[in-house]
């Protein structure tokens, strides 16, 4: 049978990278925060911010650019936010490592800034396993072999940048973003190829596709080790595109691939509110506002799809999420424009009921008038001005839940007024 069994060796590859100081030069950096509760995936407050300018610091990055990056970052708890607090649990041993900051992550938060637990990092052991005579193992064992020779040089590579103390330069960053997105990317694939069967999609060629994005990543490493980050990125992205093929020929749908997929929606969501928002224009609503927030929501869509198209995925993403929230906010905003049109209604409603309501009280005082002169009964008379009183105060009643802007009894009074208004002619004939 042709399908090999993957071991989670990228994932000890992230680890080595980790240890290399590939992506916490300094873990426990002096961010103080006050933690009063444990934080996940999508708690929002300044503890938040907090806990992103410490993993910032750091080197945990939740980006490297944008929303989330050092000088912007957030009071949202979302999915870079999880992902970095999932890399610095990594990294100090926080057991398990889910991107839950609860009461584990925040007691080894306060022993690494008071200084009472500084960890040095160590990397993974590779698992080992005895040559079978069968080439797919074999092959399997040569690449764990190749694994432990890489630590080794991310090792010494980690110590010689200690030694120099040496600042990290633009393209130095850019480099491990390339290697980031590469390992993975790495990792989905070979969660999903290990998974898969030889009769799931094109396996075989997956297979080789993978080997392939093993060979470019290691590749990007050693130009990383040499100082050759333009080459990192070149051999980096090359991992990615391979990985990723590998990934989708065995039926996996990648992260880019739900986010743009994510994208279209939110651009087919904002097409459907400037729909509603043009309707309720023409239907003389105030929607001034709901314009205003399509237009930032628009701006911020672009940008997103922008990023998308640099291969700026998780700036993409957090930009996404924004373009929710104001998507969230237009169909509010709709919602309290449609409101005030219905209570713009009540309230002329209410304002006829009270002039209806007046009227008819004029017109039962004329005609009471006119039956004292006409020598109607003293009987009726009096029937009719006691109906007229009791009309006088519902409208009085009825004006005050006007100018409460109660428009609902302020109708249901004066028209009640005026009911007892036409009874009291009806009481003079």
């Amino acid at each position: 049978m042709k399908k090999i069994q993957l071991a989670s060796s990228l994932l000890v590859v992230g680890g080595l990278l980790v240890s290399a100081g590939f992506f916490a030069p300094n873990a426990n950096a002096q961010v103080a925060c006050q933690f009063d509760r444990s934080l996940e995936l999508g708690d929002d407050g300044e503890d938040v911010r907090c806990l992103q300018q410490y993993l910032n610091n750091a080197g945990f990055y939740v980006a490297q650019t944008g929303v989330g990056s050092p000088g912007n970052e957030t009071t949202l708890f979302r999915a870079l936010t999880e992902e970095a607090v999932i890399a610095w649990q990594q990294a100090n041993n926080v057991s398990p490592a889910s991107g839950f900051f609860g009461p584990l992550s925040r007691q080894k938060y306060s022993e690494l800034i008071s200084g009472e637990n500084t960890p040095t990092p160590t990397p993974a052991p590779a698992p080992t396993t005895p040559s079978t005579g069968n080439s797919d193992t074999d092959d399997l064992n040569e690449y764990r072999r190749q694994i432990i020779e890489l630590a080794k040089q991310l090792q010494d590579a980690r110590d010689e940048l200690d030694d120099r103390d040496e600042s990290v330069s633009g393209d130095q960053t850019d480099a491990r973003e390339a290697l980031r997105r590469a390992l993975r990317m790495l990792q989905n694939a070979e969660d999903e190829v290990g998974d898969a069967g030889e009769d799931d999609g094109d396996y075989d060629n997956a297979l080789d596709d993978l080997t392939d994005a093993r060979d470019d990543f290691y590749r990007a490493v050693s130009s990383y080790l040499s100082g050759d980050y333009d080459e990192v990125e070149d051999d980096a992205d090359d991992a990615y595109d391979n990985a990723e093929d590998a990934f989708e020929e065995v039926g996996g749908e990648t992260r880019e691939d739900q986010l743009e997929d994510e994208l279209d929606e939110l651009d087919e969501e904002l097409d459907d509110l400037e729909d509603e928002i043009e309707d309720a224009d023409d239907n003389d609503l105030d929607v001034d506002d709901a314009q205003d927030l399509l237009e930032e929501a628009r701006e911020l869509l672009d940008e997103a799809e922008e990023s998308f198209d640099d291969g700026k995925f998780d700036n993409a993403e957090e930009i996404a999420l924004d373009v929710e929230d104001l998507i969230e906010e237009i169909e509010e905003e709709l919602e309290d424009a449609d409101r005030r049109d219905s209570d713009d209604e009540d309230e002329e409603e209410a304002e006829e009921a009270i002039e209806d309501a007046e009227d008819a009280i004029d017109d039962a005082e004329d005609a009471i008038e006119e039956a004292e002169d006409d020598g109607v009964s003293s009987r009726k008379i009096r029937d009719a001005e006691d109906l007229l009183e009791e009309a006088e105060e519902l409208l009085e009643e009825a004006e005050e839940a006007f100018d409460d802007e109660d428009w609902e009894d302020a109708i249901e009074l004066a028209e009640e007024a005026e009911d007892l208004a036409d009874e009291a002619i009806d009481e003079l004939e």
